[in-house]
């Protein structure tokens, strides 16, 4: 196998690194604008418990539905073209909230949003894969997660004051988010991809339906350490998804928050935390057990629901639970993205990340649902504790696996 000249290295990084950047801020207006769906859909549009459940329940269901659509059978284009089409349908919807911003249009097109926000995921890290050399995969991307969130705190504080003068106003920031999100497309459509694409297969209903759960069950078996990591971050993944529906009400009917406290927890202190501490997260990653830290990330995050249920007593805990939240969803997205690029190795990538598409749309048919219901049943603090206690089972469970005590699992060039 032929090895990439030195300068072809170093001009393939730097190209990357520039589409990484410019594409996460493009992207950052409507992600933080969806960090907020569900206190707009409360406050401003009387939303219900179960309506807001319903939206929880769907966002993770449907990345079984992407998971189709990451695993090729979906695509006709190959990779890029599979980036660019899930990029565009991901923000269409919010054009057209003016006209429809009725609370059920609003909980499609997030759903929308998820969908395509995940379908996207494989097919974005294979390119990474591509064209930018395996040691400096996890600083670069973290690098540019830290600046998107970086800008979205900036953003989270003026759509706050905003929100809070016209809440009418949402609809009007949907659309420019949107538009502006519209520009990673053009970004996106710089990457230089040598496509391989397979022949193209005549299947049955029954086969596309099926082939891609035997082809992930059969990696799963033939992956010990993969299958260990999809198990404890089920655990921790399902925690949080306990958790989600319960955050909404908790936040309106027990804090009482404005829009500028809800950005300013939800956007602003989560996301300082988030990009200060995605560096560290992108330097240990190269240096440190991988389940070692997936057990540091999972433990991190029990820790969590713990900090959001005593802001009952001093609302300072309100913003330091989401401090800690981004503190430690800074390392949640730097595993759950490159995990698939670090297990597949040699081989092609799409395959481990679309299984973690799978896994999340499995958890995704349980946990909130589920939350849901025991929010209504015990209330939010009971499900913030049972949210914990996954979590913690996780972060035990992680660093307790024999694959903790072998060596870091990025191999280094």
């Amino acid at each position: 196998m032929t090895t990439m000249p030195t300068n072809e290295k170093i001009t393939k990084n730097h190209s990357m690194g520039k589409i990484l950047f410019w594409s996460s801020a493009f992207s950052e207006p409507l992600f933080t604008l969806h960090n907020v769906i569900a206190i707009i859909l409360r406050k401003d549009l009387g939303a219900s418990l179960w309506l807001i459940a319903l939206m929880s329940c769907a966002r993770p269901i449907v990345a079984i539905l992407s998971f189709y659509w990451s695993a090729g059978l979906c695509r006709r284009g190959g990779i890029k073209s599979n980036v660019l089409w899930a990029g565009f349908f991901m923000r269409a919807p919010f054009l057209l909230c003016p006209w429809f911003d009725s609370a059920g249009f609003i909980v499609f097109a997030t759903v929308s949003y998820s969908f395509f926000f995940r379908a996207v995921i494989p097919g974005w890290m294979e390119l990474i894969k591509r064209n930018v050399e395996q040691k400096k995969r996890g600083r670069l991307f973290s690098l540019s997660a830290a600046f998107s969130h970086a800008e979205g705190v900036v953003l989270a504080i003026g759509f706050g004051r905003l929100l809070d003068y016209d809440p009418g106003l949402w609809k009007v920031l949907s659309v420019g988010a949107a538009l502006i999100g519209m520009g990673a497309l053009f970004i996106q459509s710089k990457i230089v991809v040598e496509e391989n694409l397979p022949q193209e297969e005549k299947l049955s209903w029954q086969e596309i339906i099926v082939r891609p759960w035997k082809d992930s069950w059969r990696l799963i078996r033939e992956r010990p350490d993969f299958a260990h990591y999809l198990w404890f971050f089920m655990f921790a993944g399902l925690g949080l998804m306990f958790i989600y529906p319960a955050l909404p009400i908790f936040a309106v009917d027990q804090l009482g928050v404005s829009y500028t406290m809800a950005f300013a927890g939800i956007s602003v202190a989560k996301g300082l935390g988030f990009a200060l501490s995605s560096p560290l997260w992108g330097r240990w990653i190269e240096q440190v057990n991988f389940f070692k830290l997936a057990s540091l990330v999972s433990l991190s995050f029990a820790l969590f629901p713990l900090l959001m249920a005593s802001s009952v007593w001093w609302i300072g805990w309100f913003y330091l639970a989401y401090l800690w939240y981004g503190i430690a969803q800074g390392g949640g997205n730097l595993l759950w993205h490159m995990s698939g690029l670090i297990f597949a190795k040699q081989e092609e990538s799409s395959r481990f990340s679309g299984v973690g598409l799978m896994m999340l749309g499995v958890r995704g048919t349980i946990g909130p649902l589920l939350g849901s219901w025991l929010t209504a049943l015990w209330g939010p603090t009971a499900v913030f504790a049972l949210g914990g206690i996954f979590c913690l089972y996780s972060g035990l469970g992680f660093l307790r696996s024999r694959f903790a005590r072998e060596s870091i699992i990025i191999e280094k060039n």
